[in-house]
């Protein structure tokens, strides 16, 4: 839908990438990790599970509505997920419209934290932050206080985690 498949070839083309097709669950070694995919809920998207030195990272970085992570997914040292809208802007207005198409789409944030809830990672990041949701990284440090328990911190530009 959004050309990648011709923007790959264009790059095998020029030398720049090669193309490995993997099966789901299959083991692929990249460097000293190995990285395996999983399905999500919505077609032709896929979870990651990055293992190296004994560390395991989950990647789920876009499309997790409905999205039910296997028993090998849970409790890695990281996971990686969308943030997910919003119900409500810092003044407790009401962002989403109740009829939005978005709803029945798109992660809520409530239901990020379900997820972090079910897989239990050591550390969660919250990425892929809209600008819909009216926050500052001011805000976002405060909203860290208040979900603790979940082990949340909020991805910025340039964030870095040491495993």
């Amino acid at each position: 839908m959004l050309g990648l498949e011709d923007h790959f070839q264009f790059f095998v083309k020029m030398g720049i990438v090669r193309i490995h097709e993997f099966e789901e669950g299959e083991a692929v070694k990249l460097g000293e990790a190995t990285v395996k995919a999983f399905r999500m809920a919505q077609p032709g998207l896929a979870s990651y599970l990055v293992q190296q030195g004994g560390k395991r990272v989950v990647l789920a970085l876009d499309e997790i509505k409905d999205w039910d992570p296997g028993s090998e997914l849970l409790e890695p040292d990281v996971l990686v997920l969308e943030t997910g809208w919003f119900e409500q802007d810092k003044e407790g207005e009401q962002i989403i419209p109740t009829d939005h198409w978005i709803r029945k789409s798109e992660a809520s944030f409530e239901e990020t934290l379900e997820l972090v809830e079910k897989i239990n990672p050591r550390l969660a990041i919250a990425t892929h932050i809209e600008e819909l949701n009216g926050r500052s990284y001011v805000d976002y440090l405060e909203l860290e206080k208040g979900f603790k328990k979940y082990r949340l911190r909020f991805a910025y530009d340039g964030f870095r985690v040491s495993l």
